[in-house]
């Protein structure tokens, strides 16, 4: 989705760009800037990524769906999906580019039926970028894969193990660090612009990732039909973002100017968070 790579001869001023724009992340999200100016970012109208199961098959430290960290086998149901495209019509909703992902989205049980349901959208704007984002991992996600259809894209970062070293420190929660004491997280941050809103089994959010923080939390607040355009589920930003580590830099950080992570990051909320979790049986399909 991003391709910043800096030559070496710019990487020092690559780095002090990236820590100015730090340093006004800072200043923009604080709450008497927020209230002066208005909020930073807002959710794409034309961008969606769809979770349709937490479960997966490599458990990734630093997992930003919580997929290892709380592992679940819940799958969102095939009638949201057809609710979802039933609504995009009616509405007229122009999609741009729908990103179906988990957890691994190849294991949920209806794969083919939620890309047939799909797929009806396709025929209706031919135009829509429909994306499969798989880890690629293991003889069982392959068969799947190979399987696929030829008008779905499919995005295989060819994972090996649970190590990922470009992944950000997702459960380092900010609102346990002090630099971000007077932030207002109804900010969000630049994955509702980039990626769009995202659809889960608890329902519609700003974001897919904060979906996934509303499961572990056992919340269901996803609004639970297609949100208006007008709606910028502040609320739910408001709820998510101080739990997100994302939130921490707001925007995108090429790999290069980041340090690698070697290992799974958690902040003492997010120990209490995952120490209390219990998995959520009431919307298992």
């Amino acid at each position: 989705m991003y391709s910043h790579d800096y030559p070496q001869k710019w990487l020092r001023l690559a780095k002090l760009w990236f820590h100015l724009k730090a340093l006004w992340r800072w200043i923009r999200v604080q709450k008497p800037v927020s209230k002066l100016v208005g909020y930073q970012y807002q959710a794409a109208n034309d961008l969606i990524e769809i979770d349709i199961t937490y479960q997966c098959n490599l458990k990734c430290y630093n997992c930003n769906r919580s997929s290892a960290q709380a592992p679940d086998i819940k799958h969102i149901g095939l009638s949201d999906i057809t609710q979802f495209v039933e609504d995009s019509l009616s509405q007229r909703r122009h999609w741009r580019k729908i990103r179906v992902l988990g957890g691994e989205p190849t294991l949920h049980p209806q794969l083919n039926e939620i890309l047939e349901e799909l797929y009806r959208l396709k025929q209706a704007q031919p135009d829509i970028s429909i994306q499969l984002v798989t880890n690629g991992y293991g003889r069982r996600v392959n068969k799947v894969i190979s399987e696929l259809p030829e008008w779905l894209y499919i995005e295989n970062s060819s994972k090996t193990d649970s190590v990922q070293p470009d992944f950000g420190p997702f459960n380092l929660a900010p609102i346990d660090s002090w630099y971000h004491k007077f932030s207002d997280f109804s900010n969000g941050c630049d994955i509702a612009r980039t990626c769009g809103m995202g659809l889960t089994p608890q329902g519609y959010f700003p974001c897919a990732v904060a979906g996934g923080i509303d499961r572990v939390l056992n919340k269901n607040s996803g609004r639970q039909c297609l949100p208006a355009s007008d709606d910028e589920m502040r609320d739910l930003m408001k709820n998510a973002c101080g739990l997100c580590g994302r939130f921490r830099d707001g925007h995108y950080v090429p790999p290069k100017l980041r340090p690698k992570i070697l290992e799974q990051r958690t902040s003492d909320t997010w120990k209490k968070i995952y120490q209390e979790w219990e998995p959520d049986r009431s919307r298992y399909d």
